[in-house]
């Protein structure tokens, strides 16, 4: 006998129904919630089963049992739901923590002790198994950084299930694929987030002048769940160890009202003024380009050589306020 299993999803499904008796009766299956197609490996997920008998037969005691291809997942007793439905207590099932396509299956058996007794398989919709997805970022990159100098950067790493990878492995790798560090993700979260875990790995900054690209690595593996492996570029500049202190002064044109909160660059190297407008950047011998940056304010970059401790005075032009203008 063929008979229809009735899912909320609306999605009708087929098994068959094997009777223990010489008329068996139509037994109709029904699960309130199921895995989808694809699922994070090791996702939990609760449903009931219920169980309804076409002649109206008392299921109570009946048997369900998850049946995965190595053995049960999960088995419960049906009981009295109303006059004519039967079903399980809430059950609590986590998806394979390995990665693949999985076909479980539902048997609800009933005992004979006097009663009409009833058995009926069903196969459940397949579904498969994926790695849990994470990302990562590096931040508090120091730069410039003097060439041959140990530097310091964070690195965290996040699971878009929430998961807990503290113990999870950071590997930072230079621009030929070498290996440079590794270090382990540590109990506490950034502050801030909800489950972003972090670390900082010590590094030594190349011997060279100019500009670095490397890249930090989560691996994935050491995990009790599988996630996919993520990755993040991060860039510094290495300069020669500073020789001077250079001090920038920003101040209105035409007067000495300070210019707080401008942005200095000299190359690689930046600063941004305090209150007094000053900015001081210890800086290494050579020429610069000397920009001075701040909305509302105009000022004309200017070439520098540094050969010694040095002072300068920078003046911002005030630019008129637009934001009033209107189109003609």
């Amino acid at each position: 006998v063929r008979t229809p299993r009735r899912y909320p999803c609306g999605v009708e499904r087929w098994g068959q129904l094997k009777g223990t008796v010489n008329e068996p009766h139509s037994l109709r299956l029904e699960i309130t919630d199921w895995f989808p197609e694809s699922v994070a490996a090791g996702e939990v997920l609760s449903l009931r089963v219920r169980a309804e008998c076409a002649s109206g037969c008392d299921l109570r005691g009946g048997k369900v049992t998850i049946l995965a291809p190595y053995g049960p997942v999960v088995a419960a007793e049906l009981g009295p739901s109303d006059d004519r439905t039967f079903e399980t207590e809430e059950l609590v099932i986590r998806a394979p923590p390995e990665v693949g396509a999985h076909d479980w299956g539902l048997w609800v058996e009933t005992p004979e002790d006097g009663r009409q007794a009833h058995a009926a398989e069903l196969t459940l919709s397949p579904f498969r198994t994926e790695a849990h997805k994470a990302s990562l970022a590096a931040w508090d990159v120091p730069s410039p950084t003097v060439m041959g100098e140990p530097l310091s950067i964070k690195v965290g790493v996040k699971c878009a299930e929430g998961c807990d990878l503290r113990g999870g492995k950071i590997q930072v790798h230079d621009e030929s694929d070498e290996r440079l560090a590794s270090a382990e993700l540590g109990e506490e979260i950034w502050p801030g987030s909800d489950a972003l875990h972090w670390t900082e790995v010590e590094l030594i900054a190349p011997g060279g002048e100019g500009l670095v690209s490397w890249i930090a690595r989560f691996p994935g593996s050491g995990l009790e769940l599988p996630h996919n492996s993520a990755s993040s570029s991060f860039g510094f500049a290495t300069t020669r160890s500073p020789d001077h202190q250079l001090t920038v002064e920003v101040v209105e044109e035409g007067s000495t009202v300070p210019v707080s909160k401008a942005e200095v660059s000299l190359g690689v190297y930046r600063a941004s003024t305090d209150q007094s407008g000053r900015a001081t950047v210890a800086v290494a011998d050579g020429t610069y380009q000397l920009v001075v940056w701040k909305t509302g304010y105009e000022a004309p970059p200017s070439t520098l050589v540094v050969s010694d401790d040095l002072t300068i005075r920078v003046e911002a032009a005030v630019l008129p306020d637009n934001s009033d203008w209107e189109d003609d």
